[in-house]
């Protein structure tokens, strides 16, 4: 400090630093190197008994994460130990060095300056192994302090030169700091104290005054105990013990009463040495402050999806209990003698009404990927089966804009897989009316492969590829898969939609572990190809040879004219709606259907009771009981009643979201159908139900 303050060159001041430490440490020898002014470099600064080939060959090493002890503290801004140099990873490029220099191990800490500048570093040597002492670590660190004041110093010095001002604050900032080392304490924007061992503030800088509004001189002998708040003294004095004897640095938040009788956090990190603590705090309230705002936003944030999801779910079902009324009846009426001009009435309004039922189901599919609540239905499917429906209806779209259409199946294209199929279907059948719609003339083209892994019994991956002759976009700035977008404005008014068909396609195939890619260029048309990882659970070989591959429902008119009854098929029709009531009245009754309607589950239950039924199609929202209570009412009745075999049980519902088709499922409903109802969902869905009940458990006197 005499040297600083006496103006001494800076080797003469590094050097009689590094000699002080080697004086009270005789086994040791010392170093200090400096920063290069690119940064990048460490330069020779003091070292007078290292072995001068030793200096040499470092001066000028570059910093990095493996350069020694010394280059990798200044890489990383914090004190390496290397207690064993010829083991150590980070002295590879120098062991040799160091063991002809004689050194066994290397302890290096950066200089740091004001803002935490790296300035260079400062080692101490040792000619044994070993780990460094407190006191070692203590030296090192005030080593390094007092070298960044020297160097510090000397840049201030060297500014001299460029302007009075600077050189005449400079040289009161030495003075200052050749006076009294505490007045370091008034650079620091930090709350720096010392406190004895008694919990007494010794000294303490202006920020104290700046962030809790006490002046210097009113704390000084005063316990730092008494600003801190009631809740938080026990555990600060409980520290206080500990301190002394470990020595270690303590890190925690505590709150501090100010001037005007509020509270701050502060963050303290204190360490004691020498029966004295030394303290140095940051205020952190407006960071606790953000965080806890955060938390709280978070919080509104969840509860406003939640409160979205359960808005979502409740319009769900009071548009698609209207829709399927109406959805219902035209088809019901579609199936009638009409005009010419009376069907083709009947035909706009069924295809407006397909058009409406496709944005709810989009709407809400979004609102489940926006709060990650998409969830999949993993089963075993017939890939043929589930796929041809989608097909067919994308043949007769093309069909009716006069393009061909196409579909080709790879070699191994077909057997039983295990997948979510109705995700599958959705999948397939928005990329085809994508197709379809943005093509005007041409071709939509299908191919599907499962693509087979080491054996041809194990695949990989179901893959499709959907092509088209269509608008096409530009695929290499285009986002066709991000939501609510269409690479055209004017598509929107060309061909209609809401963009978020691809949106919900990529969410669906990545859900499912899978990838998807476009191809395009404007006017050429586009390419859409997914992948999607799915496993057999039956090989092609066995999938081949079983028998009865032929369960795929026929046409509509098919579908219950092909279960073998001596008798009307009887059914339960549960549903609180007059409208739906007469939808499914309507929809049955050319297949001579023996209807039985009540309008609510406790009705429900009771006709199940008195009457044998071969289905119940149950509305899963009804007044006295609902569906699900009476589903699970007449499986309690079947289980009790040995003589009555089990029936199938079909949930109609408008509530379409994941956890409406579980619980209807738990309740023991075997088939869940979605509002609004078509004949084709309904028909397909009874004979669904009445297929899948084990032929033991069919009714009594009903073959099916």
């Amino acid at each position: 400090m005499s040297l600083i303050a006496g103006g001494a060159p800076l080797p003469l001041i590094l050097d009689a630093i590094v000699r002080g430490v080697e004086a009270d440490h005789p086994d040791m020898v010392c170093s200090i190197l400096l920063l290069d002014a690119s940064g990048q470099h460490l330069l020779h600064g003091a070292a007078p008994n290292l072995p001068a080939v030793y200096t040499q060959a470092i001066d000028g090493v570059a910093i990095g994460p493996s350069a020694g002890s010394c280059g990798t503290a200044a890489y990383t801004g914090r004190r390496i130990v290397v207690a064993d140099i010829q083991t150590d990873p980070l002295w590879d490029a120098f062991k040799h060095l160091a063991r002809d220099a004689g050194l066994a191990s290397c302890w290096s800490e950066p200089i740091l300056g004001a803002g935490n500048r790296l300035l260079g570093t400062f080692a101490m040597y040792h000619r044994t192994v070993r780990e460094p002492t407190a006191d070692d670590l203590g030296d090192i660190l005030a080593a390094a302090h007092l070298a960044a004041i020297a160097i510090e110093r000397k840049e201030a010095l060297d500014a001299l030169a460029i302007s009075q001002v600077r050189a005449e604050r400079a040289t009161a900032d030495a003075q200052v700091l050749s006076r009294d080392f505490e007045t370091l304490f008034t650079v620091s924007q930090d709350l720096l104290s010392i406190v004895d061992a008694d919990g007494i503030l010794i000294n303490l800088n202006p920020s104290w005054e700046t962030v809790l509004g006490y002046p210097q001189g009113r704390l000084i002998g005063t316990s730092f105990f008494d600003l801190l708040h009631p809740d938080d003294v026990e555990s600060a004095v409980a520290v206080s013990p500990r301190l002394q004897v470990s020595g270690e640095a303590h890190y925690s938040v505590t709150r501090c009463r100010c001037a005007d009788g509020t509270y701050k956090h502060i963050e303290f990190r204190v360490r004691a040495s020498d029966h004295r603590v030394f303290c140095v705090g940051r205020d952190v309230t407006e960071h606790i402050q953000a965080e806890a705002d955060l938390r709280a936003a978070k919080a509104e944030a969840e509860a406003a999806n939640r409160a979205k999801s359960d808005f979502l779910a409740n319009m769900s079902h009071e548009v698609r209990t209207p829709l399927n009324g109406v959805i219902g009846i035209v088809d019901a009426l579609a199936r009638t003698e009409l005009s010419s001009a009376q069907r083709e009435m009947v035909t706009l309004i069924q295809g407006s009404g397909s058009t409406l039922e496709r944005l709810v189901s989009d709407f809400l599919d979004v609102s489940k990927v926006e709060a990650g609540r998409l969830e999949l239905e993993i089963r075993e499917f017939d890939l043929e089966e589930v796929l041809r429906g989608v097909l067919e209806i994308a043949r007769i779209r093309a069909d009716a804009k006069g393009l061909a259409f196409r579909v080709d199946y790879g070699p191994t294209a077909r057997g039983l897989l295990q997948g979510d199929s109705v995700r599958i279907r959705q999948i397939l059948d928005n990329l085809l009316s994508n197709a379809v719609k943005f093509t005007s003339d041409g071709e939509v083209s299908v191919r599907i492969e499962v693509l087979e892994g080491a054996t041809p019994d194990d695949p990989t991956g179901l893959s499709v590829e959907v092509r088209d002759t269509g608008v096409g976009f530009d695929s290499t700035t285009a986002t066709p898969f991000e939501r609510f977008s269409q690479t055209d404005k004017t598509i929107t008014r060309r061909f209609g939609g809401t963009g978020l068909g691809l949106t919900i396609v990529k969410a669906l195939v990545e859900a499912m572990g899978g990838e998807i890619h476009a191809e395009s260029q404007p006017g050429a048309g586009a390419v859409f190809s997914i992948v999607i990882p799915l496993a057999r659970s039956l090989t092609l070989a066995d999938y081949d040879q079983r028998l009865g591959r032929s369960l795929a429902p026929g046409p509509v008119n098919d579908v219950l004219g092909g279960i073998d009854t001596d008798r009307p098929l009887r059914i339960l029709l549960a549903e609180d709606n007059p409208t739906n009531q007469k939808v499914v009245d309507l929809l049955l009754a050319p297949f001579g259907v023996e209807l039985t309607i009540v309008e609510n589950g406790e009705l429900a239950v009771q006709a199940f009771t008195e009457n044998p039924f071969d289905l119940v199609l149950m509305d899963m929202q009804m007044p006295v009981m609902d569906g699900l209570a009476a589903t699970q009412a007449i499986r309690d009745y079947e289980r009790n009643s040995p003589e009555r075999a089990r029936v199938p049980i079909a949930m109609l519902s408008a509530n379409a979201m994941e956890h409406h088709r579980l619980a209807a499922a738990k309740a023991g409903a075997d088939l869940h159908i979605a509002k609004p109802v078509t004949a084709l969902a309904l028909l397909a869905g009874i004979e669904h139900a009445l297929a899948t009940t084990p032929r033991d458990e069919a009714p009594v006197s009903n073959s099916a």
